[in-house]
């Protein structure tokens, strides 16, 4: 319960630390002053009493308005509450001043904010508030038959860790979503003339999937090709016809700023989409009245083909729209169901295990009722489970499954798998809900703010930020957030988010207009606000006036510099402020009023100058300045003694940073890379805390006040470290200071000299001497070394600490970018954990040899494979490299997965030992490699791209090769042995003729084109019958020979099932020529229309 969580986390802070420090004081002087003792042990008797029955009180509210009140009324008390511990802390920081303690609650007691008579009759005066409040609060409670019953004691589930990422999972639905996908699209590109703009509907309930039906609609390539204006819009429940007309505007969005009427924005709308071949997606329609009211007549100006796609939960809004095709999207099987549980609870080896478990499972899913999203959030909650029946019985029989007051779609399985989270996690799954639908959310700003909110509570040797991140992954794990393929972002489900929003109600809002400004009753105030119009003079007009909030988003906000005046000067409990990529060009003085402020995010915007006052926000935690236009960064920053985090990235003005910043203690992350600083101020060295330290530099013309290499050595807990402007460094001597082996829990170290230096042989010995100083940690995970301009790479990259152990153990990417002097690869394949090399600008390496593998050494296991943990390998940009050394007999790369071959124009030939021993290799890209006359023998390779290389001749004997990419290759003949091919991509706008290497199945004399297949072991080439897909970018006059069924370059494609065309000239609506053949069901259109040809000349 995110209300349990709250009082859990203000309880331990207010009750442990303000109640320590108070009671302190008052056995020791004070209690005359404000009888302390007796309030804090008031307060804490009331805390103890009313944190018993908060979960039942929370599960009572959603359908007991009273206890619903109640809870409003406890939730404020609690932010009250917070406010003056927050006033507490900042007073003690004000009185600590030069102390070296970081911990507020020993000062000694003359640092104390107590001893300021003013101060503490002020808290001494809110505390017997508090207690009278909550006293009224709590006689209420027997009101409401609050009480602990034996179900309510049991515990939270706690966090359990699964392994396998949820990420790239099929479900049971994918293949079933790819055939609906590829068939509607196949209806959406028809020709159809009976208007000018068709809709096509898919129709479902909630959590069907119907949304990621229409995404891969969205994203299909054809689709792309087909129209020249593709638009996605998130309609919902109650849309906002503003913003939706904007968000259809195919132009530029500051061009509507000053709109705010329907009618200006649709005369603008209209001309921006007129002669354009339109696809919109309309996801999540709930009344007809989108389109017939409002789109319908300004969209006929689109040509002839645009299409609307609608997603909707009910088939008489399809029909009302008049969709010319509804595609119901159907539930699940019970069995179906049970599968996909299975797949995502992980149960997949034992089977003794799986039908142990199969019948209450069955159970389960049927109240799941066919719908993929509750199977999925029910595995959720069954992963953190022990794998028994009584445990999974247990989830059977909850309460939560009949919890009534909610939405019927949000009820059961998603009620539940909420009502389990703990309570860490129910308030970060809650804070989701700030973000509108269809919001895509990176992790990084999501964990941050979380920390920001006090959220996360961060235990034993981790880190704030590494609790987080575990909490994200949690929520991941448990189907509650849909993460992207790398985890780095995630979206909320609609069904999920109108239950996070549901819960959050009166506290939290996403606002598009004025009235959505403030809670439903008013017997709570709005806490959280995320502003989604850029300008709206009325919702500041509305905002100002809340003044307690604590979080404000107003991203891309037009706010004048006054009007933050008075946002800065009413909205004074802010934590939270984010007004990114605004056009604000600086920060009113009234900034400083912001005192409980602890994230702060100005990045991306028009700002140029910080103002003084910013030394005023002693509880800032993170400030970001990245991507602006900020000059000079004023001294009062060193006051920001809680600062953890400030990111100057790509400050490009920036040159300098303020002396002041080696006060702030607790800083742990300092990002200034990619700016113009040109020197570090000294004392650097005494930020202990830094974790992260991007851009770190030496002043090449050194002045006395310059931070010196020997700053570094103090720095031991850092994991994440940049060098740049590595030639400054004078001597061995000044880098050996640095003392970079000695740091432990370095995991990531980027050493760098400037780009294109013309270096003199004494410069290059010396940055030789300078990198062999700089032996890293064998904890050390990443390397990057950039522009280095010796002409050997330090002998630590080829040192072992035994005859078989290479020293950097941990190392998993490698990055050697422009070293452009080093003829000689260090023996990289010695690395037993490295999973991503990455190499290039490597201009001076003519051959790579077994030394790359293994080194030149004696000593080394050659039995044992080289690079036995390698899965992808770049090497880009490597334009002098001729020659590939690596004979069978050299065992390397068994997880070898990914290989790019690019801009390597003088490399001969692929190695014997890659085919030989690199056996889970399946993609391989080539750019640019002209040199190159035959790829052949690869058994495991599936996908194949190459690209320009004018001297390639034969692609043979790849017989796991389902997908081959050819563009200008044009002396490419043979393509042969390719008995898997499924799709083949083919651009060359010089061709005249499709390749020779295609095989025609017709057999040539049958009469009435009776087609024979005869696979032929004689006849060499594609055998066109065996594609599914080919995709053809070629001239308009290729282009015309296809589409005549006359010409000899029909029968090469008529037995392919599906085949796009696309040539360089534009159509009438300005969109490719294109055409597009289905084999069967048959079909074929194009809007190519070629007056010199009779249309019965068409393979029509």
């Amino acid at each position: 319960m995110i209300l349990e969580a709250l009082w859990e986390a203000l309880s331990e802070a207010f009750v442990s630390k303000f109640a320590e420090m108070l009671v302190e004081l008052a056995k020791e002087e004070v209690d005359m002053l404000l009888g302390v003792p007796g309030e804090i042990q008031k307060l804490q008797s009331k805390h103890r009493m009313i944190s018993k029955v908060l979960s039942v009180a929370e599960r009572r509210r959603i359908n007991d308005e009273a206890v619903d009140d109640w809870i409003k009324q406890l939730k404020d008390f609690m932010y009250d509450a917070d406010d003056i511990l927050d006033f507490c802390r900042i007073e003690a920081d004000k009185c600590k001043e030069g102390s070296s303690s970081t911990s507020w609650v020993r000062f000694p007691l003359s640092f104390l904010p107590f001893r300021k008579p003013l101060v503490a009759h002020e808290i001494g005066t809110k505390i017997r508030e508090l207690n009278q409040k909550l006293e009224e609060i709590s006689s209420w409670r027997s009101e409401f038959n609050l009480e602990l019953t034996s179900h309510d004691r049991q515990q939270v589930t706690s966090r359990i860790t699964r392994m396998t990422s949820p990420a790239g999972e099929i479900d049971i639905v994918g293949s079933e979503i790819e055939k609906h996908a590829q068939s509607l699209v196949d209806s959406l590109i028809k020709d159809d003339g009976r208007r000018n703009i068709l809709v096509f509907a898919v129709v479902g309930v909630g959590g069907i999937g119907k949304t990621t039906l229409a995404q891969r609609i969205y994203n299909d390539q054809r689709i792309r090709e087909e129209f020249s204006v593709k638009k996605w819009v998130c309609v919902s429940q109650e849309f906002d016809e503003i913003n939706l007309l904007k968000d259809i505007f195919n132009g530029d969005k500051d061009d509507l700023a000053q709109e705010q009427s329907r009618s200006s924005l649709e005369p603008k709308v209209e001309s921006s989409l007129r002669g354009k071949k339109l696809f919109l997606v309309l996801d999540d329609v709930w009344t007809a009245k989108v389109w017939c009211d409002l789109l319908h007549n300004m969209l006929n100006s689109c040509v002839a083909g645009s299409r609307i796609l609608v997603t909707t939960r009910y088939e008489d809004i399809a029909m009302q729209m008049l969709a010319v095709n509804i595609h119901h999207v159907n539930k699940l099987s019970l069995e179906d169901s049970w599968l996909l549980l299975c797949k995502k609870v992980v149960l997949t080896g034992d089977e003794v295990e799986i039908q142990h478990l199969k019948d209450i499972g069955m159970e389960i899913v049927k109240k799941c009722d066919g719908l993929p999203l509750l199977i999925k959030a029910i595995a959720g909650v069954l992963c953190t489970k022990e794998k028994n029946w009584t445990a999974w019985n247990r989830v059977l029989e909850s309460t939560a499954w009949s919890t009534s007051g909610l939405l019927e779609e949000v009820k059961g399985a998603l009620y539940l798998s909420y009502e389990d989270l703990p309570s860490y996690l129910k308030q970060c799954f809650i804070y989701c809900s700030l973000f509108p639908k269809d919001y895509r959310i990176l992790k990084k700003d999501i964990t941050t703010l979380w920390i920001a909110e006090g959220f996360v509570k961060a235990e034993g040797s981790s880190t704030m930020e590494e609790t987080a991140e575990e909490y994200y992954r949690e929520l991941i794990m448990r189907n509650l957030l849909q993460s992207s393929v790398n985890q780095m972002a995630f979206q909320m489900h609609n069904l999920l988010q109108y239950l996070a929003q549901y819960l959050a109600r009166d506290e939290s809002s996403v606002v598009m207009k004025q009235h959505e400004v403030g809670s439903s009753n008013g017997l709570m105030k709005l806490r959280r606000v995320h502003v989604r119009d850029r300008k709206t003079t009325e919702i500041f007009d509305v905002l100002v006036k809340q003044d307690s909030l604590r979080t404000l988003i107003w991203r891309e906000t037009r706010l004048s510099e006054t009007q933050m005046d008075v946002v800065f000067n009413k909205l004074s409990c802010l934590r939270v402020l984010d007004i990114c990529s605004s056009t604000i060009q600086g920060l009113p003085d009234s900034l400083g009023n912001l005192i409980h402020l602890r994230y702060l995010n100005i990045s991306g915007s028009q700002i140029s100058v910080i103002t003084e006052s910013i030394g005023n926000l002693r509880n800032l935690w993170y400030l970001d300045i990245s991507s602006t236009k900020i000059s000079v960064i004023p001294e009062s920053i060193g006051n920001l003694r809680n600062l953890q985090s400030l990111n100057m990235w790509m400050c490009l003005p920036l040159s300098r940073l303020p002396n002041s910043i080696v006060n702030l203690h607790n800083l742990r992350s300092l990002d200034l890379s990619e700016t113009g600083v040109v020197g570090m101020p000294a004392g650097l060295g005494r930020l202990q805390n830094l974790q992260l330290l991007r851009g770190f530099m030496l002043q090449s013309n050194r002045t006395e006040g310059c931070c010196t290499m020997e700053e570094l050595r103090s720095l031991s807990c850092l994991t994440d470290l940049l060098i740049d402007k590595m030639e400054c460094i004078s001597s061995s001597s000044e880098a050996k200071a640095a003392e970079i082996g000695n740091k432990s829990k370095l995991k990531s170290l980027e050493l760098s000299c400037t780009l294109d230096l013309q270096p003199s042989e004494e410069e290059m010995r010396r940055i030789e001497e300078v990198f062999e100083e700089l032996h890293p940690p064998p904890c050390l995970e990443r390397l990057s070394i950039t522009c280095y301009f010796g002409r050997e790479f330090p002998k630590w990259m080829a040192e072992t600490s035994s005859s078989t152990s290479i020293l950097f153990s941990n190392l998993r990417r490698l990055e050697l970018q422009y070293c452009k002097y080093c003829e000689r690869l260090p023996p990289c394949g010695l690395l037993p954990h490295l999973e991503h090399l990455d190499v290039r600008g490597a201009a001076a390496v003519i051959d790579v040899g077994p030394e790359f593998l293994v080194g030149d050494r004696a000593g080394v296991d050659s039995s044992k494979y080289a690079f036995p943990k390698l899965e992808t390998l770049w090497f880009i940009n490597i334009c002098n490299w001729q020659e590939w050394h690596w004979d069978k007999g050299a065992q390397a790369m068994p997880c070898l997965k990914d290989l790019h071959l690019l801009h390597c124009p003088k490399l001969k030939s692929l190695p014997e030992g890659l085919l030989f021993h690199a056996t889970s290799l399946t993609k391989l890209m080539i750019y640019v490699a002209n040199s190159l006359t035959t790829i052949e023998n690869i058994i495991s390779l599936k996908e194949l791209y190459i690209a320009h290389s004018r001297n390639l001749e034969k692609v043979s004997n790849l017989p796991a090769l389902t997908t081959l990419d050819v563009q200008y290759c044009p002396k490419l003949q043979v393509v042969e042995n390719l008995q898997s091919l499924k799709r083949m991509y083919l651009i060359d706008y010089k061709m005249k003729s499709l390749p020779s290497y295609f095989l025609k199945e017709v057999q040539r004399g049958v009469k009435k084109r009776k087609r024979v297949y005869r696979p032929s072991k004689t006849r060499k080439g594609v055998h066109t019958a065996h594609l599914e897909e080919l995709v053809i970018r070629c001239n308009l006059g290729l282009m015309r020979k296809i589409c005549q069924k006359a010409s000899p370059e029909w029968p090469t494609i008529q037995d392919i099932q599906r085949v796009s065309v696309f040539s360089d000239n534009r159509s009438v609506d300005n969109g490719l020529l294109h055409l597009f053949y289905n084999k069967s069901p048959f079909s074929f259109t194009t809007n190519f229309n070629d007056t010199t040809s009779s249309s019965s000349g068409l393979a029509l």
